[in-house]
């Protein structure tokens, strides 16, 4: 009886041994500093086996272990510890370990100066008194290698020195902020709503980096009652506070205000210490903070953060200025748009389309990867300059400032956390200046057509880009193209001009039957374009023709491929139906006489493709869409895909190159019976004339390359060289 109550003892209480001896095993690893847990280690050290005070706590031992008994058995009470921190370890690592660059030491000391002043402002304000001019002044000694920056605004008592700069990540700004959101849910004023959107300090660390270019910082500061001290540390861990007297001179604290004192190490003078140094500092981070900026009693931030204001606000000059300011341009932008949201996202931003393309000239430069044209800032603080992943890559034209509140900064405040919503911030901004460029393009459409001339080529990009399924809707309004249409004289103009249309008009100016929008890819130009064969059956029946004047161009097309329910065809691969009113036209227009009949015509396709051309050609047929040439190609490969080709067979082997070459010949040719040349060859074949048949074929040949140059599918002209010599000379000797 004795035993098997034992055994049931032992297995009831076997959870309880097992949690015993998981918590020795802990203990070995972690080891909680506070009493409980040095009462919880002598309890197990007490219940040790052997020990009389195990017996006395009702555990007994069972074969796996030690359990407690059922009548002492209860669960452990839980409880809750706190995180502890090596102060100076850690003052270490957010000096030395959380920034890249030393210099960003002069944008904190800034922040928080004009935190400060709006504290001060919004302070005053709130009990209706003028808190007088507010102002950041910065003074650099290279020979003493000092670095001071002041500011008049609240100060600090001794208790706020010793809660501020003595305790590492705690924000009075955050803090100032959580104050002023609590009290606004009773008082939405103008002014609390201002102070919280421009205080830019929230992690308290931003002072710390001083102690990233300074032996020691003094901090002298006074709360305008005339009591005065002194913070100092040499960012050892340790901190001293003292009293201090006011006044303008050494040691000496503001009236109101805060001075900082860093006194900077020698091989940091050259950065912290020198003027010309913190000047460029100032003006790349801190050149749009809200109150004025001095340094050595010379001004830094003159120019306005004009992304805050509205358009009428902002004049043209002031606006080019800015412009050339963030963007580093020389030219004159052609378009700003000043855009704000509040939903989804809190944004305010002015941005540029530049006149001249930025990535040539003289002052063209190219970015970098995922670089974009535009600096981002938070609430006037300069975060990144040619901000990272913002904008894709198209539209790495775009200049300005967008200053958005919402962004996810880490603690450095010099990279982004929330990559999803810089993407969405982007895709906002890309969105709202194509659609800005639409509206330019209706309200200004010559000068739109001029800016779209040198800028029209991102656009492009956009459309054949690896993103273009999420704009090119938005991107294809924008194109431009000249047309077949005959020139127009406009208001102004001393000569007619082929005005550019975009394919929004093309669709307008269609007539009635026309099912598709044409296009026909000329890299020569206009007049290239004009003597194409493959233009004659379309002009005969009155449709327009787009003309494109880059290669990049029939790329274009192919990604757009319809537009409004119109399909792209390039006239080059069109296939039109016969129609007889054109046969008409062709009769009533053709001075030639009579075309050959359809069995004549028959046998000479027949010769031109077995004899003439063997292997060159997939076939050979009568054209019904020529009018003023002898012959055209189709099926070809489009000059475009040529070009890629050449240059695939440039970096291939010799198999894949011949592979590549044998493309060029996958290709008919049509003749016009109409035309002389191509009766002259038919009489000379029946004129039983030897010598007139081998002229005949070099004649056929030549019709060949001919038709190949006009479809840009000839590489090597010089091949035709020999041939055409030989004939000049039967002509001359004739």
């Amino acid at each position: 009886m004795i035993t098997v109550m034992r055994r049931r003892l032992g297995l009831a209480l076997e959870p309880l041994s097992r949690a015993v001896l998981v918590s020795r095993n802990a203990s070995r690893t972690f080891v909680a500093r506070s009493s409980a847990a040095v009462a919880d280690s002598a309890l197990l050290r007490r219940l040790a086996p052997g020990s009389s005070s195990y017996l006395r706590a009702g555990l007994v031992r069972s074969p796996r272990g030690f359990a407690a008994s059922p009548a002492s058995g209860q669960a452990a009470a839980e409880e809750t510890h706190a995180f502890q921190a090596e102060t100076r370890r850690l003052l270490d690592i957010v000096t030395n370990s959380l920034y890249t660059d030393k210099e960003v030491f002069v944008r904190e000391l800034v922040s928080n100066a004009s935190d400060a002043l709006e504290k001060c402002r919004h302070d005053f304000l709130a009990k209706g008194e003028d808190p007088g001019e507010l102002a950041v002044a910065i003074k650099v000694d290279s020979d003493k290698g000092t670095f001071v920056i002041e500011d008049n605004g609240l100060g600090m008592r001794k208790d706020d020195l010793a809660s501020n700069l003595g305790t590492i990540a705690r924000s009075g700004s955050k803090a100032f902020v959580d104050e002023i959101a609590g009290d606004a849910k009773d008082d939405q004023t103008a002014a609390t709503s201002t102070a919280a959107s421009n205080i830019i300090g929230k992690f308290g660390v931003g002072f710390y980096s001083a102690f990233m270019v300074s032996d020691k910082v003094d901090v002298y500061s006074c709360a305008g009652d005339g009591l005065a001290h002194r913070w100092s540390s040499a960012g050892d861990g340790s901190y001293t506070i003292a009293p201090c007297e006011v006044g303008d001179g050494d040691g000496q604290a503001p009236a109101r205000g805060t001075r900082i004192v860093l006194h900077v190490k020698e091989q940091d003078k050259t950065l912290a210490a020198a003027e010309w140094a913190v000047e460029s500092v100032l003006k790349k981070y801190s050149a749009f903070v809200g109150f004025p900026v001095t340094l050595n009693g010379k001004r830094t931030n003159s120019i306005d953060a004009l992304w805050t204001k509205s358009a009428g606000e902002v004049s043209d000059e002031d606006a080019a200025a800015f412009y050339r300011f963030v963007g580093g341009a020389i030219d004159t932008p052609a378009f700003r748009l000043h855009f704000s949201a509040d939903a989804p996202l809190t944004i305010r931003s002015l941005l540029f389309a530049p006149s001249d393309n930025p990535e040539r000239g003289f002052a063209g430069r190219q970015l970098e990867g995922d670089q974009s044209g535009l600096s981002l800032y938070s609430r006037r603080v300069l975060i990144q300059q040619n901000a990272r992943g913002l904008l894709p890559q198209f539209m790495r034209w775009v200049r300005g400032v967008v200053d958005c509140e919402d962004v996810p900064l880490n603690i450095s405040r010099e990279s982004l956390q929330d990559s999803d919503l810089i993407r969405r911030l982007g895709d906002i901004i890309t969105k709202r200046m194509l659609k800005f460029l639409g509206e330019r393009a209706k309200k200004e459409p010559e000068k739109y057509v001029k800016w779209y001339g040198k800028m029209g080529v991102f656009l492009k990009e956009g459309i054949c880009g690896d993103q273009s399924y999420m704009y090119k809707d938005a991107l294809t309004p924008l194109l431009r193209f000249e047309t077949s249409a005959e020139a127009v004289k406009s208001d102004g103009d001393d000569k007619p001009r082929h005005a550019q249309i975009s394919l929004d008009q093309y669709v307008e100016r269609m007539p009635e039957g026309q099912k598709d929008i044409y296009y026909l890819v000329a890299p020569g130009g206009r007049k290239q374009a004009e003597i194409s064969p493959y233009l004659e059956h379309l002009k005969r029946k009155g449709h327009e023709v787009l003309y494109l004047y880059a290669h990049v161009d029939e790329f274009v097309m192919q990604h757009i491929r319809s537009h409004k329910g119109k399909k792209l065809v390039s006239v080059e691969m069109a296939e039109f139906d016969e129609d007889p009113k054109d046969a008409k036209k062709d009769d009533a227009t053709t001075d030639d006489g009579e075309s050959l009949g359809g069995e004549a015509m028959e046998k000479l396709c027949q010769w031109f493709a077995e004899e003439a051309l063997p292997g060159r050609v997939t076939g050979v047929k009568a054209s019904s869409r020529l009018v003023g040439s002898p012959a055209l190609l189709t099926g070809h490969e489009p000059e475009a895909m040529r070009r890629y080709r050449m240059m695939l067979s440039m970096m291939s082997d010799d198999a894949t190159a011949k592979k590549l070459d044998e493309l060029q010949m996958s290709a008919g040719l049509e003749l016009n019976p109409k035309h002389a040349i191509v009766k002259g060859i038919q009489a000379a074949l029946e004129s039983g004339d030897e010598e007139r048949k081998a002229v005949a074929k070099m004649v056929a040949e030549q019709v060949f390359d001919n038709a190949r140059i006009a479809a840009g599918a000839l590489d090597d002209p010089r091949e035709i060289i020999g041939r055409l010599n030989t004939l000049l000379e039967k002509v001359v000797v004739k």
